[in-house]
């Protein structure tokens, strides 16, 4: 059964107006792609633009609207990855560029899969690729006023109707981290996927790396363990270890599950029986 999920990020909750604008931002996003998932494009193309479509969105902390880090830079990261190839790609701390995922597509296909910095922007221009600035006046207001990111990272995991599933993930970081910080976020701990399953991370880049979440999920499964159990297995060390992060993920028979040790994680999810989304917290 095909499937699509979308996620815009972990943490704090915000205000109810924003909660109520990213649930239909979500919402919207995954109306436009369900169409190509159900008609047979591929999993890899349908989770890239799927993550295309959150980075322009300044709702989220990814590609538009980015955190900035200490310096008042927007370094941005993202990952892809084709579960039925076993191929990983991505994308450290590029500036200028407004969709890092289209690069970490581009990079499916080549010999070096991970570029970082100003090697991944020239990389980018050569390749043709949107360049500008991402930095938004909200964005720069938080930086004047030296505020981290409550939320972060953007991500979409997908099982499509030949049974291929794909992972990507896209963040601008954490806001006010040092200048060379790499996040969880193209790493195999943030974003990973194979024949048996898919999942994308986000929360504390470090905690996530400390508990190489998304390589662990999907090996579990790859080992014939079930998603429900291995979710709930992996939730209880993120628990007992005091992890910050949540994750979407899926696996092949388009079983799906959500989990989050912080107060809230944005998620919309489609499947054969219709569409659901995160709840709000009981506080309002």
């Amino acid at each position: 059964m095909p499937t699509l999920i979308l996620h815009g990020g972990t943490g704090a909750a915000r205000p109810k107006p924003y909660r109520d604008a990213i649930a239909a931002a979500l919402a919207e996003i995954a109306d436009l792609v369900w169409p190509a998932v159900v008609g047979g494009d591929s999993a890899l193309s349908c989770a890239v633009k799927t993550a295309q479509l959150l980075e322009d969105n300044p709702l989220f902390n990814a590609g538009l609207g980015s955190k900035l880090q200490e310096d008042g830079g927007a370094r941005l990261s993202a990952a892809l990855m084709d579960g039925s190839t076993s191929r990983f790609s991505g994308v450290i701390n590029a500036e200028r560029l407004l969709n890092p995922i289209l690069l970490a597509e581009k990079l499916q296909t080549e010999r070096d899969r991970v570029l970082s910095g100003t090697g991944a922007t020239a990389h980018a221009e050569q390749l043709g690729l949107s360049l500008g600035d991402v930095r938004t006046p909200e964005a720069i207001a938080a930086w004047e006023d030296a505020v981290e990111g409550s939320t972060g990272t953007i991500g979409a995991v997908v099982l499509d109707v030949d049974g291929r599933i794909a992972a990507a993930t896209s963040t601008g970081g954490r806001g006010m981290e040092r200048v060379g910080r790499v996040s969880d976020s193209a790493t195999v701990a943030g974003n990973f996927a194979s024949h048996a399953g898919g999942i994308s991370c986000t929360g504390i880049g470090e905690d996530i790396v400390d508990g190489a979440l998304a390589a662990r999920l999907v090996c579990a499964l790859d080992g014939g363990e079930e998603l429900e159990r291995a979710t709930a297995r992996l939730m209880q060390q993120m628990q007992d270890h005091g992890w910050k992060a949540g994750f979407i993920a899926l696996d092949a028979v388009g079983a799906w599950s959500i989990a989050h040790t912080t107060e809230i994680l944005y998620w919309h999810a489609v499947d054969g029986i219709g569409h659901h989304r995160f709840k709000d917290p009981e506080n309002g």
